[in-house]
Parts: C-alpha cells; structure tokens; sequence
C-alpha cells in the first residue's frame, strides 16, 4: 500500500468516525431507572453543553478529513488530533467523574454507562491515533 492509499484509509477513517461520533451523541450516555430519581433530580445524561462542544470537535474533524482528502496532505489529517483529545476528555471526564459521583448519590437508581459514552470514548480514542498516525507519516515523508 502507498503512502497516498495510506493518507485516502486515514482521511475516511477521520470522516466515518467523526460520522460515528455525531450519532453517538444522540444515543443515551448513561442507562439508569428513573422512577429511583427524586423528584427535581436533573438527569445524569451528558448535558446538551458538552454535547454541542463534542459536535463542534466532531465537525472540525470532518472538515480536516475532507480537507486532506482535496490536498492530499497527511499535515491537516494531523492537526484532527486536536478534536480527538476534547471528545476523549468529555467522555472519560463524564465516565470516570460524573457516573461514579451519581451513583454514590443515588445508588437505587442502578446508574451505569450508556452506549453513547462508549462510542463516543471509541470515536475519540481512534481520531486521535488516526491523528498522531498522520502526524508520525508527516515526520517521515
């Protein structure tokens, strides 16, 4: 495999996990019963904030990925690791802080990660290779 058929597999793995990613953010982050929940409890579900900051990372990496696949450059592909680390530190921040604190506080309402979270953690954790992959073919090209 050539290194141009390398940089197209890294552009449309950037841009099918990006894909991934945004519907990851419509699925539940956390599975919980909530007739358990006190009445005036917000949910535990990662908060629309975080989610349009993930969506806006998300974006800026489809538009690298796009933009790659137009110059043919692994330089763009490298910066997609930019985005990647803030979907991963949203989603093990919420993972390993949140989940945890709500469960200690509301321990029958049986708290545990969603798919979304997983997915999203996935998506953010392969960006961000695809990313470091591109910067490390940039070093030796």
């Amino acid at each position: 495999m050539g290194g141009g058929a390398l940089r197209r597999t890294r552009a449309v793995v950037v841009l099918a996990a990006s894909v991934v990613g945004g519907v990851a953010l419509v699925l539940p982050a956390v599975r919980y019963t909530t007739a358990k929940f006190p009445d005036g409890v917000p949910s535990p579900d990662l908060s629309l904030a975080l989610r349009l900051v993930c969506a806006a990372a998300l974006a800026a990496a489809v538009a690298l990925g796009w933009v790659a696949l137009k110059r043919r450059s692994d330089e763009v592909l490298a910066f997609a690791t930019l985005p990647a680390l803030i979907v991963v530190g949203i989603a093990v921040r919420y993972l390993v802080r949140t989940l945890p604190g709500l469960a200690d506080l509301f321990p029958a309402a049986a708290i545990a990660p969603g798919l979304g979270a997983w997915v999203l953690l996935g998506v953010g954790v392969l960006l961000t290779l695809t990313g470091l992959a591109s910067g490390f073919a940039v070093k030796r090209g």
